[in-house]
């Protein structure tokens, strides 16, 4: 019997640019940030003598410039003693080359709040690392972009751009101090591109005209600079770049557009590991989380006797169900003790987050609803909509079994690893009461006739 229902298909441009709606939470932006530099990346590339490669390589380094953004949040919270994601939000408007600059920046973020006395002694000890702390943190962010980039598979150019995205046309910049036409143009593109966004997003038109100007010759390429300061003078550059506020916006500026079949879900499953690994990163003591539960509840979907797609599906909410955690403070994901009340309600807004991350793209609104879906319980006590009983889609009950058992039975700064009969003493239980009875039991199953499925890339 032949099916006649249209194949759904998503464009690869429109998945990334909602994607990487995440990567700018981490990097302390609004959503919307990487979508507006990638409006702006692609407007001065047009005016420029690029291959169709080149342009559409552009578009995937500019959407994806922060790929790298998890790996040193940890670092950036533990050096500053405060929220990553501020302390990021800050640098991107300091002119870092600046000693001076540098120094109030560093004044400025070291434990706000605390007593001079300890944000003295957090202050000694950020100074301590000199300029080579500098270029560990850009380094650790640069060079895990580019291998994120380059593990998604379909660019070969745009891992360089990423790579020396922080690159200055004076050699003052990071990682590697290149200088010039030594910066990849697509990179030099990236920086320009970045830093009007930046400057537009928090003090108008005038604000990224004037810090375009001035960092002329200095952190910009002065031909980009008097490309970009010709077509700033439109007033109606600034009125199109206000209106970029969701994927489909940009989609049509992807210039070699290609989708995704959702027949099959293997390109889209290579996709939302990727992005799961990113999350992961972000925490030492998350390392693998996102791999091993959607690997988890894939399993437990086919002990349970759903179908291949039902399997697969399990199987992407699981990679994707933390994406929200992207945008959560590494001083809550790596705190030693209890979480505070505020703590814990920061902690809780995760599944809406990724629920608003995922949602644009129609197609994958059932997989958003699921793996938002982790923290639901039957009963009702979940968060982040308090659901109940049926109500939970199977896939977000089965995902929430796999979440609650991996969290378990690894390592967290507040506790121990536990074996697995702690993990099934803590969790029967719930079973039928918070967590699916009949996804417990294939737990329990799995772990007795099949326990090598539940020990995979431990990490």
């Amino acid at each position: 019997m032949i099916n006649h229902e249209p194949v759904l298909h998503i464009p690869t441009a429109e998945l990334v640019a909602a994607l990487s709606r995440a990567l700018d939470l981490t990097e302390g932006e609004p959503m919307g940030h990487a979508m507006r530099t990638c409006w702006i990346g692609m407007e001065i590339g047009r005016y420029l003598t690029l291959s169709e490669k080149e342009r559409a390589e552009l578009y995937y380094a500019l959407l994806l410039k922060d790929a790298g953004c998890s790996a040193n949040a940890r670092q950036v919270a533990e050096w500053f003693d405060t929220d990553d994601r501020s302390a990021k939000y800050a640098f991107k408007s300091v002119n870092w080359s600046n000693l001076w600059q540098a120094t109030r920046y560093a004044i400025s973020q070291v434990k706000p709040g605390a007593p001079w006395t300890q944000r003295l002694n957090q202050l000694i000890s950020v100074g301590r690392r000199g300029p080579q702390g500098a270029r560990e943190l850009v380094e650790m962010r640069c060079t895990r972009g580019a291998d994120v980039v380059r593990q998604l598979g379909w660019v070969t150019i745009a891992p360089d751009a990423v790579l020396n995205l922080d690159e200055h046309w004076d050699g003052s910049g990071q990682p590697r101090g290149l200088k010039g036409q030594e910066i990849p143009l697509l990179a030099r593109i990236l920086l320009l591109a970045q830093t009007i966004e930046i400057f537009w997003n928090r003090s108008g038109a005038q604000a990224a005209l004037k810090v375009v100007h001035d960092r002329r010759g200095t952190w910009f390429d002065p031909a980009l600079v008097d490309l970009f300061l010709t077509i700033g003078k439109a007033e109606t550059f600034w009125a199109q770049l206000g209106q970029i506020t969701e994927p489909m916006a940009i989609a049509h500026l992807d210039p070699d557009p290609s989708a995704i079949s959702m027949s099959s879900l293997d390109e889209l499953l290579h996709i939302a590991r990727v992005f799961g690994e990113i999350v992961d990163t972000k925490s030492s003591w998350t390392a693998m989380h996102s791999i091993r539960t959607a690997q988890v509840a894939a399993s437990l979907a086919e002990i349970m006797g759903e179908s291949e797609r039902v399997q697969q599906e399990t199987l992407l909410a699981g990679f994707l169900h933390d994406l929200g955690k992207l945008g959560v403070s590494n001083l809550i994901l790596d705190k030693p003790g209890a979480l505070d009340a505020q703590e814990r309600q920061e902690i809780q807004k995760h599944p809406e987050l990724t629920y608003h991350i995922l949602e644009p793209i129609r197609a994958l609104q059932p997989i958003a609803a699921a793996a938002a879906s982790h923290h639901e319980r039957l009963d009702g006590t979940g968060y982040y909509q308090a659901l109940h009983g049926d109500t939970i889609p199977l896939v977000g009950q089965i995902v929430a079994v796999a979440d609650v058992y991996d969290a378990l039975a690894h390592a967290r700064p507040y506790r121990r690893q536990l074996d697995t009969g702690e993990v099934l003493g803590i969790m029967r239980p719930d079973a039928g009461k918070k967590l699916s009875g009949p996804a417990m039991e294939a737990l329990e199953w799995g772990l007795t006739q099949q326990p090598e499925r539940f020990v995979a890339e431990s990490g």
